[in-house]
Formats: structure tokens, sequence, C-alpha cells
């Protein structure tokens, strides 16, 4: 099972914003990308994929972010807002946790751009 982590943020990420995320998640990870798709991934040394990062979306509906992740949104994102999703595989045993290196980039991102991230961490 994959683990989500999104960022919502009031403004659209730039190359810069994105990058100080992904080396927040894990300086010595590498990058690749998906063929064929808007996704980045966050390998390891070995370039097994530990997290994709997807183009960021803008969303304009109002309270179409609720409607998503849940009502305890409401109130606290303005519409429109920019929507980054960063997906973890199951960490595996003896192998760094994909979902904390996803967390670290959301985390990282809303910080930069002054948004928040779902699910809250103690959500788990």
């Amino acid at each position: 099972m994959s683990r989500d982590v999104v960022a919502l943020v009031p403004v659209m990420p730039d190359v810069a914003d994105v990058l100080a995320g992904m080396l927040a998640a894990g300086p010595e990870l590498g990058v690749r990308p998906v063929q064929l798709g808007p996704v980045v991934q966050l390998c390891d040394e070995a370039g097994r994929p530990l997290v994709s990062i997807e183009l960021p979306v803008l969303v304009q509906v109002p309270g179409e972010v609720e409607r998503l992740l849940g009502p305890e949104l409401a109130g606290r994102v303005q519409d429109p807002v920019w929507w980054v999703e960063a997906r973890a595989p199951s960490a595996r045993a003896g192998a760094r946790d994909p979902g904390a290196l996803a967390r670290r980039f959301a985390d990282a991102l809303a910080e930069r751009l002054g948004g928040l991230v779902w699910p809250p961490e103690d959500a788990g």
C-alpha cells in the first residue's frame, strides 16, 4: 500500500521550490523522470524509486480540497490552491522509510511557499 502526502500551497511551485523540497527529502537521493508522465521519482543508490512527485495541479473549485481530503481542512485552505502530491510505496524491511521522505518533501515545500500538508503530522 502506498502513502500519499499532499502539499497545498497558494502559489505555483517553481523548479527551485521543488528542488528545495527534493533536497530536504534526501540530498543523497537520485532523481529520474517517469516516461510518458508528469512525474519525477526520488531513488535510492540502486535506482529503486522511493518517492514519486507529481506535477502541481491548480485546484480552483471552491470546497474541492475539503471534499477530497476531509472536512478538517474547511477554512484552512484558500481557493484556488496548488496541489502537489508525493506518493511513497510501503517501507521495506531494513530500508529507509519512503513515507518519511515524502513527508519531508511536502513539509519543505509547504514551509517555503506558506502552505500546509495533508495528512497532518499526527495522523500517521
